[in-house]
């Protein structure tokens, strides 16, 4: 029969826990995801160590964890490439839509507002010409990243 297991989140430190498995131990761990790398570290408590001491180990370790591989900013996350562009551009692509037997082409750039709305803009092949187009998408994109953080 498998442990049952019981974890609860320190306060003040997103990605470290505190985990009791009952009989068969208690420990905190730190889980937290920097780089596209997981770091996993656990600080056991009990007969040779006291859980005071093994938590204020796991809070300096967790410091200097998050010192050493700070958080990215929104902007910078929204410019991680999660699959292949054919645009070349991460948030910015050309889309084509069907209505009543008539195809309308787009290039559109993708973004959030502060609050992590998204936020869509289109510019119409039709109306601007591709290279333009494309080039107020690129323009627009870049303007909703700088306004993410801001």
């Amino acid at each position: 029969m498998k442990p049952h297991k019981l974890m609860s989140r320190i306060r003040g430190c997103p990605g470290l826990y505190r985990e009791d498995f009952g009989q068969q131990g208690t420990r905190f761990r730190i889980a937290i995801s920097r780089n596209k790398k997981r770091i996993q570290e656990y600080f056991f408590f009990g007969d040779r160590q006291s859980e005071a001491r093994a938590r204020a180990q796991a809070i300096r370790r967790w410091k200097k964890i998050r010192s050493s591989a700070p958080l990215m900013t929104r902007a910078a996350f929204a410019q991680i490439e999660r699959r292949e562009s054919r645009s070349g551009i991460v948030g910015v692509r050309r889309i084509t839509k069907e209505s009543r037997g008539h195809s309308y082409h787009f290039w559109v750039a993708v973004f959030s507002d502060r609050r992590g709305h998204k936020k869509w803009r289109s510019f119409s092949v039709e109306k601007y010409g591709a290279a333009r187009a494309k080039k107020l998408a690129i323009k627009a994109r870049r303007k909703g990243l700088a306004q993410m953080d801001g």
